[in-house]
């Protein structure tokens, strides 16, 4: 029988709660050590990742099972999944010091009395069903874990002992990332509902919980803090579900570490600051991890990877779902991008877009001048309520519409522009387009914002109506003429 006190999150440790009441768990004197022990596992997890809890004779064994019970509903209380992944690691961590200091033998009961997979001694090996093996190894990314490269006969695997020991490790990570909020013995005698016992033990534990919620949040921003000029707020769902992920503890697939990679690279982040982001993972080897991250990068090889597509990140298992910006770009960089255009100023919007309008051939810098001084107040801004014309007459009109039209033509294109005592300035994503109603084409000035500008080629694509939110607009296109007037496109409307 394996000692309790080691391994705390076995079933048969269950039985050390028999006949205890949550209420009592929670307040009787009797219990006191128990709690105390039960928060000194939190908190070594969530500050440090090691839970020093020392076995009999300092702590009694019941007041380790017991302790390790309440530190299962504190996390319940908590909810906070980071502070689970990092709770399930520490303790997986703990466990593999123990597994390494069992007989083979020994190995074998605890990994059985698991009761997540069978195993049998070989000799001095480790045999195991190879679906077993495939569920467990899934996550793990050091070292060569690929079925392929174990030796496979007749559904076996085998092991080696030092393997199987890592492997046990990420079993029981597994595992108690995965248990159920309270245990079947608590849930039993309790009355209420799960969310009514949650609210019991946050009562008991409101300060501790808010401290270890506290300490979670600090871990994860300090490795943001590596990283240099990054809004995390304009990175596409992708990115920061699995970001989110990695900062809590979950061991991520190749294809999300190389995508977190590529992505924070191509967006200009040091290579070791992206290198450190990965320290939180269970798997995390700095040789390991600081080769494949300068490898992929480019600084050790002749090639910067590009990040995926977003068709490649949703075959792969990285995109968790489109949300409504998605469904109109192809790459997550575009994503980025699109975030960051649509927070600038109107003064820079009016430029990029008069920019694009202006004759390239000759210099625009006093062109551009001319325009600016002739509509200092423009507005980007416009209520959702807008009158509704047909676009002959919003042309008409100095006020913000909503007119229905056709695309004429559209065509992207890509801008270069020198402007005085500022750097080279190159706007990309920009699309030429014409808006035709009946019989008759109306100019428009270039699309600048791909929230603007892929919704119509879209349109265009399908030869649909569109609606949209335009605004007439008075442009020099060069100094020899007088002001044409031009519709401005503002949105779409859904």
């Amino acid at each position: 029988m394996p000692e309790h006190w080691r391994y705390p999150f076995l079933p048969s440790a269950s039985k050390l709660l028999d006949g205890i009441k949550l209420d009592s768990l929670l307040s009787d004197y009797y219990y006191a050590e128990a709690r105390a022990l039960a928060l000194s596992r939190l908190e070594g997890s969530a500050t440090s990742g090691i839970i020093d809890v020392e076995g009999p004779p300092t702590n009694d064994e019941s007041d380790i099972v017991i302790g390790y019970v309440i530190s299962r509903l504190v996390l319940a209380a908590a909810d906070n999944q980071a502070l689970v992944n990092y709770v399930a690691l520490s303790e997986a961590r703990r466990a593999e010091k123990f597994l390494n200091s069992e007989t083979n033998e020994e190995l074998i009961v605890v990994s059985n009395s698991l009761g997540i997979m069978t195993v049998e001694l070989n000799g001095s090996d480790f045999n195991m069903n190879f679906i077993d093996y495939v569920r467990a190894s899934s996550n793990l990314r050091e070292g060569d874990w690929k079925l392929s490269n174990r030796g496979v006969s007749n559904g076996i695997v085998t092991l080696d002992r030092q393997t199987f020991v890592r492997l046990m490790r990420e079993v029981i990570r597994q595992h108690l990332e995965e248990l159920p909020e309270a245990p079947k013995e608590i849930r039993d005698q309790y009355e209420g509902t799960i969310e009514d016992l949650r609210t019991t033990v946050s009562k008991t534990f409101t300060e501790r919980i808010g401290g270890l919620n506290t300490v979670v949040d600090e871990r994860q921003a300090e490795a943001m803090k590596e990283l240099g000029r990054f809004d995390l707020s304009k990175a596409p769902p992708c990115f920061n579900l699995n970001l989110m992920d990695l900062q809590s503890g979950v061991n991520l697939a190749h294809p999300s570490r190389f995508f977190i990679t590529t992505f924070l690279s191509s967006l200009n982040q040091d290579p070791e600051s992206v290198m450190r982001l990965f320290a939180t993972a269970p798997d995390f080897k700095e040789s390991f991890t600081r080769y494949q991250v300068e490898h992929i990068t480019g600084t050790t090889s002749s090639t910067k990877y590009s990040p995926p597509k977003c068709d490649t990140l949703v075959s792969s298992g990285v995109c968790p779902g489109p949300n409504a910006l998605c469904r109109q770009i192809r790459h997550p960089l575009s994503y980025y991008r699109v975030m960051a255009e649509s927070e600038k100023s109107s003064s820079v919007r009016l430029e990029r877009i008069l920019l694009a309008a202006l004759d390239k051939e000759e210099y625009p810098a006093q062109l551009l001048k001319k325009n600016i001084e002739a509509m200092p107040d423009f507005d980007f801004d416009y209520t959702e309520e807008l009158e509704k014309r047909k676009l002959s007459a919003a042309l008409k009109s100095d006020e913000v519409s909503q007119i229905t039209a056709k695309i004429s033509y559209f065509q992207g294109r890509v801008y270069s522009t020198d402007i005085p005592d500022e750097e080279r300035k190159i706007w990309i994503t920009k699309a030429a387009i014409n808006l035709a109603e009946g019989n008759r084409e109306y100019d428009c000035l270039p699309l600048t914002d791909w929230k603007v500008a892929l919704p119509i080629e879209e349109a265009k694509f399908k030869s649909q109506e569109i609606n949209l939110v335009v605004k007439p607009v008075d442009v020099f296109l060069n100094n020899d003429e007088d002001s044409r007037r031009l519709i401005m496109v503002l949105g779409v409307v859904e």
